[in-house]
């Protein structure tokens, strides 16, 4: 198991939920409603360390241009 919000945790994490909304969203389109997900989830997270938060969201865009281009 990766560590989580490591890269390798959210690429799996976008491959599954691509692979469990494969018959409602285009790849592109369930990449993008994980993305906003996780991105909205991580703002409204009262973390009170901005530097966790970051690291997290620059691990999530790193695993989505992965997948994506992968």
């Amino acid at each position: 198991m990766a560590e989580q919000f490591s890269v390798a945790f959210f690429e799996e994490n976008f491959k599954q939920y691509i692979e469990r909304n494969k018959d409602v969203f285009t790849k592109s389109h369930a990449m993008n409603a994980y993305y906003r997900s996780i991105v909205g989830t991580l703002i409204n997270d009262h973390l009170n360390k901005n530097a966790e938060i970051v690291r997290r969201i620059r691990n999530l865009e790193t695993a989505y241009m992965n997948i994506k281009n992968g």
